[in-house]
C-alpha cells in the first residue's frame, strides 16, 4: 500500500513536543485539493490544526516540518 505524503513526511522526523505556527502563502495561485488532504491527514495524526486559511498550529516538530514541507512542495510542484 503506498502511503500519503503527508505520512511519508511524517515518518521522516524524530518527534519533539512544542508549539510551532507555520504561516504560508500561495500568492496568485490556488493549491491543489491534494495539499487540503494531505494536510487533514497531518492534522488528524498530531493534533495541530489550522488556525486561518494561511497559518497552522503545529504541537510537534516533526509535524511542523511536514506542513513546511507539503506546503513547499505544493508551490514547487503543484500537488
Amino acid at each position: 500500500m503506498n502511503a500519503s505524503i503527508a505520512h511519508r513526511l511524517l515518518d521522516n522526523e524524530a518527534d519533539e513536543g512544542g508549539s510551532w505556527i507555520i504561516v504560508y502563502d500561495f500568492k496568485g495561485t490556488k493549491p491543489n485539493p491534494n495539499f487540503w488532504a494531505n494536510l487533514k491527514r497531518v492534522s488528524g495524526s498530531r493534533g495541530g490544526g489550522l488556525i486561518q486559511y494561511s497559518v497552522y498550529r503545529a504541537r510537534s516538530h516533526s509535524e511542523a516540518q511536514a506542513i513546511s514541507r507539503l506546503a513547499f512542495r505544493c508551490v514547487e510542484t503543484n500537488i
